[in-house]
């Protein structure tokens, strides 16, 4: 027996099968749900194989306001991550923080989201899935270092809180080139007098 089944999960978050019955599957990843539904119905026919597809993904409104070029509400996919919400209100102002980004419930702090891990490291890390309503808020950028010289990625950096390691802004900017003299590195900060200090390590 060879069978084809289109199934709308209800707002209860459940499918009818035939012979299987009723299965909930809401919150459940792809994965898990083909198992839960092979499961079911391997207790009806011997030797079932399954395979499940998505035919159609409902939209979600998530609100992206801050520090964001254009912010706003946008319906996006339910399986959208945090830097899709971003991109859709292209992206962060100059002053935007790529590290701080916080996804709300209401008035519930859900995530924390550095985008760091996956902008400069390429490390995609597992998001909260978006339910209509929910808002992320890009807050302004947190300190900063600039970084110059025989560096691979010369830039401006955003520290999170806590950070004061140079080797994690070191990491940050790609590394060192062939040519860089660890012997002779200066880093010149403004003290909270105002003044300039120079600093050589």
């Amino acid at each position: 027996v060879t069978e084809s089944f289109t199934r709308t999960i209800g707002r209860d978050g459940r499918i009818f099968l035939p012979e299987a019955g009723s299965i909930e599957i809401a919150g459940l990843s792809l994965g898990k749900a083909q198992g839960l539904i092979e499961g079911a119905l391997k207790q009806q026919y011997r030797n079932a194989q399954v395979a499940v597809t998505i035919s159609r993904l409902r939209s979600v409104r998530v609100y992206v306001v801050g520090d964001v070029q254009r912010p706003g509400g946008y319906d996006i996919s339910s399986l959208a991550t945090p830097i899709s919400a971003l991109y859709a209100a292209r992206g962060p102002t100059s002053v935007g923080s790529l590290r701080t980004l916080l996804h709300y419930r209401g008035k519930q702090l859900v995530e924390n989201v550095d985008l760091y891990d996956f902008l400069l490291h390429g490390i995609r890390n597992e998001s909260a899935p978006f339910e209509s309503g929910d808002t992320l808020l890009v807050p302004p950028a947190g300190s900063q270092i600039a970084v110059s010289g025989e560096i691979k990625r010369p830039a401006i950096y955003e520290l999170k809180a806590g950070e004061t390691m140079l080797a994690t802004v070191i990491d940050d900017a790609g590394g060192l080139t062939a040519a860089a003299s660890l012997s002779h590195i200066r880093i010149e900060r403004i003290d909270a007098n105002q003044e300039r200090e120079t600093v050589t390590l």
